[in-house]
């Protein structure tokens, strides 16, 4: 629930300007100030939140500023206005033991956002530089299974496994792209109003032929109609999840998608027959990299792929399991305004 908020408020302040940030920092000190001034003992510390706020969506300097702003602030305080509590120690070194508190946080926040700077753009030059050979090798290797009449058993089958591993990482590759797009506000929802229907019909064909292979029957239930949402990015989300269920999925087993609108709230849910989730892997499993322990095969970012999609719809993700009888996977997404656009847009999308 925290991290929720958390990721909501960074969606509200990351796209603003540093400046309007810096703004939003001053309130919030402001707000530290007056309540610290009413209240009795305190509450000196609170001023370190609006300092790493200002260094996080804005550079250490901003937090700089902040910090000078804080520390000045106490000392005129203490200095000016009848106070309930007397400081020990004299009010200028106060001030300066307070300024370079305040400065060190501004300066550590501040390096940390640049190494997350320098990190997001070292794993996009890295993704862009090795999709592009691995894509032309992936194109290479298909022709040859093309023109394989010339080859042994064994080639054919070391040409079909080197394209099977190498499709297994372009598609690690394109999860830590999108991964940190998302992450980082790149890949912004293409709202459209669309039939749910039509959405999940689409992600249920995706993975129709595997569910047959398996001997998993897929059973649908929609009790939806029309919702403002991103296609792409929804039946992406409902390919991973049918994917993961069927992937543990033992034959001649069912998995159940039910789509349903209430209160201005779409629900949907995957339930599977399979092993279940141990407890201990619920709470982690949508980070990135993350699987549960003993399972072989996949990027382990496909889940967190599907949270982060549902969150930037202003959505919820969650999973309710019993060991030894399934796992149902579950996303909740709010009803949408749909973005001005020309009239001929706002036509539902079969």
């Amino acid at each position: 629930m925290i991290r929720k908020w958390v990721e909501h408020l960074d969606a509200f302040f990351r796209p603003k300007s540093a400046n309007v940030n810096l703004g939003w920092a001053f309130l919030f000190a402001l707000l530290i100030g007056g309540v610290d001034y009413f209240l009795p003992g305190e509450l000196y510390v609170l001023y370190l939140f609006p300092v790493a706020f200002a260094s996080w969506y804005g550079g250490a300097s901003y937090g700089f500023v902040v910090a000078i702003y804080a520390a000045t602030a106490i000392l005129v305080s203490d200095s000016f206005l009848e106070r309930r509590f007397v400081d020990p120690l004299p009010p200028v070194i106060t001030f300066v033991v307070r300024l370079v508190s305040y400065a060190l946080m501004a300066l550590l926040v501040g390096q940390l956002k640049e190494a997350q700077r320098l990190q997001q753009q070292l794993t996009e030059f890295i993704v862009h530089d090795i999709r592009s050979p691995l894509t032309s090798s992936i194109s290479g290797l298909e022709t040859l299974q093309q023109i394989s009449d010339g080859m042994d058993d064994i080639q054919k089958e070391m040409v079909e496994l080197a394209l099977v591993g190498s499709q297994r990482t372009l598609g690690l590759v394109n999860g830590i792209l999108d991964v940190s797009k998302l992450q980082n506000g790149k890949m912004e929802p293409d709202w459209q109003c669309v039939r749910v229907e039509e959405v999940v019909a689409g992600a249920v064909e995706d993975v129709a032929l595997w569910a047959q292979t398996n001997d998993v029957a897929l059973k649908v239930e929609v009790r939806a109609g029309e919702w403002v949402l991103d296609p792409t990015l929804i039946r992406r989300v409902m390919v991973n999840l049918l994917s993961n269920a069927l992937k543990f999925s033992p034959p001649q087993s069912q998995i159940t998608v039910v789509a349903e609108s209430q209160n201005s709230v779409l629900r949907i849910s995957i339930a599977d027959q399979g092993p279940g989730i141990p407890p201990e892997f619920r709470q982690s499993i949508f980070e990135p990299f993350s699987q549960v322990k003993g399972t072989k095969g996949g990027t382990g970012l496909g889940l967190t792929f599907c949270r982060l999609a549902v969150n930037s719809h202003g959505g919820h993700i969650w999973l309710e399991s019993t060991v030894g009888k399934g796992t149902t996977m579950i996303f909740t997404l709010p009803q949408q305004e749909l973005p001005s656009v020309p009239e001929s847009k706002l036509e539902p999308k079969a």
